[in-house]
Formats: C-alpha cells, structure tokens, sequence
C-alpha cells in the first residue's frame, strides 16, 4: 500500500469515528481548531470549507492541501519535454562533429597519399581500384 492510500484509508476511519465522538470532545476540537486558526499568520486567509481540506491564498485561489501549486505542476509537464530537445539537440550535434571529423580524415588521407589528386578524378581510377582489391 502506497502513502497516499494509507492517508486516504486513515482519513476515512477518522471520518468515520468522528460522527460518533461525545459533544464534549467535538467542542474542544473545534475551539482547539479555532486558536490554532487564529494563529496563521495575517497573509494566509481561511476559506469557509477548511474542513474539507481547502485552502484560500491571499490574492490567489482556493486549492486543496497537500496538491502542488500551479507553478510546480507545470513545470513538473514542461520539464520534460525540454530535457528531450535539450537530449535530441546534443545528439545532432555530436553526430555533426564525428561527421565533420570523418570527412577531415578522409581529406587528410587524401592529401597524404602517395596518387596524384587528378587520380581521383580520372574514370579509369575506380576501374582499377576494383582490380587492385581483388
């Protein structure tokens, strides 16, 4: 059973047991809930359904205890997809230097070569080279 089930199966046996509870305890509970209330600091405002575990902001709006602000849970979606085109961007890039280097290789090689560069060029070259390999 995960965190958020046991919360859930805890939160519901509490429910359950409350409606049973004596006036005397549900008094005390709720003026134990007042002072507490009364204690928040001044720029976090009780919405009417605290008991149902909502939450007004000053200046923002309701939500529910425990759930991450609009801010966390985009970028919980868009992070993502950055880190993606970030990775996809990193590997076009990489394969472009190992091509380049490739090419400067063959280049090199070709200079250093003992043929004339007019060798390569000439159709007969390849024809001979099939021959020279076999």
């Amino acid at each position: 059973m995960n965190e958020l089930e046991t919360i859930r199966t805890v939160r519901r046996a509490l429910d359950a047991r409350a409606e049973h509870l004596p006036y005397r305890v549900t008094h005390r509970l709720e003026l134990a809930r007042e002072r507490a209330l009364g204690r928040l600091p001044a720029t976090v405002q009780v919405a009417s359904r605290v008991h149902q575990g909502e939450l007004a902001v000053a200046g923002g709006e309701g939500r529910r205890l425990g759930e991450p602000a609009l801010g966390w849970r985009l970028a919980v979606m868009v992070l993502p997809i950055i880190v993606l085109v970030a990775g996809l961007v990193l590997v076009s890039q990489w394969s472009e230097v190992v091509r380049t280097r490739e090419v400067a290789d063959l280049d090199t090689a070709v200079l250093l070569d003992d043929v004339p560069i007019a060798a390569y060029a000439d159709n007969g070259f390849g024809v001979f080279l099939k021959n020279v390999r076999e």
